[in-house]
């Protein structure tokens, strides 16, 4: 039988990595990767590189490399057609890429800063998990590659260049002009004799089917007139990444429970205007550290804004939901203290199926919740209380 030429075959998940220590420094990813960038890019870059989006962001790129490691179902989020996609091609944004060469330096230190922290976590491993982990960062590379490089080019900072001008026909030399001939002098003009102005026609009347001009004072707005640009219909917000990953959960639970959290910081707008903007970001990283050390392997964390954060916990009931809440409240109170007084956070929480049955209903559903803890002055206030058989609230 003739040997058969072998063929690429898929990475595999490797379920058994050590990824849940590396999900609670997603930060100190985030920042290995910063430090990566600047070393290896030319030192008139690190400007830009600094001035990126990377802080924001760069730890949930990390998580979502780390949680594609272990599940194909994480995997997918960063195929084309996934939830997570958008975010993946802005890599080459968030490290301050300033072309397609950047961008793919970008990634590659990426995934070799992930490596490097996967390899320290493991404790006397297996040959062929080291092997298998390792084809598994480079299939997620490959799909940061391709999603960063499909952005367009003023999205990764390289303007195109215009369009070559069409080649022009020569054109023949200009014939030679005669010589020029003296001409003798203009005659005198006679003195011009003023005459009176022309009368002028009166103006037409408007056509009789013209309706008659509206004034403010009738009631009605001025119209503009006819010849005037209708504005342009200003266009809808687009629809946060997160949310898409929220209908997917949504459409993959299949009967299991699923629960959406959020969570916010008290008193987040008093923060910026009463403090220094570097102790404001410092309390604020605070709160996002808080959040991300107790949120689990299986569930999503994305945050909205500096004092907001949206937990999707994949199989969890109101009893599990209520507890993930409570210890959320509990990390954030103990962080750190503003001006002698700990932080405090507000949860709500939604259950699917009985809070809502869609991505909107949900979202909702927590936003009352979370509005009714705070105006209780309770931590966590579930949307209904626990059904039988769920462990009560504690």
């Amino acid at each position: 039988m003739p040997p058969v030429p072998p063929r690429r075959r898929r990475a595999r998940p490797v379920a058994d990595a050590p990824i849940d220590s590396l999900l609670l420094r997603s930060e100190e990813l985030a920042k290995g990767w910063l430090l990566a960038l600047l070393e290896e890019a030319p030192l008139e870059e690190a400007a830009g590189i600094l001035a990126a989006d990377l802080s924001r962001d760069g730890p949930r790129i990390c998580e979502a490399v780390l949680r594609a490691v272990v599940s194909d179902t994480d995997l997918r989020r960063l195929e084309p057609a996934g939830a997570l996609r958008p975010l993946a091609g802005r890599v080459g944004e968030l490290a301050g890429a300033a072309g397609p060469v950047a961008t793919s330096r970008a990634v590659d230190a990426l995934q070799a800063v992930v490596w490097s922290a996967v390899r320290d976590e493991l404790r006397r491993p297996d040959p062929d998990m080291v092997s298998e982990v390792s084809e598994r960062l480079a299939a997620i590379g490959e799909l940061l590659r391709a999603a960063a490089l499909e952005q367009p080019a003023a999205t990764i900072g390289v303007a195109e260049p215009p369009p070559a001008a069409p080649p022009q026909p020569p054109q023949p030399p200009p014939a030679a002009r005669p010589p020029m001939t003296p001409q003798p002098p203009p005659a005198a003009r006679p003195p011009m004799t003023p005459q009176p102005p022309a009368a002028q026609p009166p103006p037409a009347p408007p056509p009789s089917s013209a309706a008659p001009p509206r004034s403010v004072g009738d009631g009605e707005p001025a119209q503009p007139p006819p010849s005037w640009p209708a504005q342009p219909a200003r266009a809808e917000a687009a629809e946060p990444l997160w949310v898409g990953a929220l209908e997917d959960e949504i459409r993959r639970s299949a009967g299991a429970p699923l629960s959406l959290l959020l969570a916010e910081l008290e008193d987040a707008d008093r923060v910026p205007a009463a403090t220094a903007p570097a102790e404001a970001s410092d309390i604020f990283n605070r709160f996002a550290g808080a959040v991300r050390s107790v949120v689990r392997r299986q569930d999503i964390l994305v945050s909205e804004s500096e004092a907001r954060a949206w937990i999707i916990a994949r199989d969890t009931g109101r009893g599990g939901a209520y507890a993930l809440g409570e210890r959320i409240a509990a990390a954030v109170q103990d962080a750190d203290t503003w001006r002698g007084v700990a932080l405090n956070a507000s949860v709500g929480v939604a259950v699917l199926g009985e809070d809502g049955r869609t991505s909107a209903e949900l979202i909702d559903a927590a936003e009352e919740a979370r509005f009714a803890a705070a105006a209780s002055g309770l931590r966590v206030l579930p949307g209904q209380l626990p059904r039988d058989g769920e462990p009560p609230p504690v």
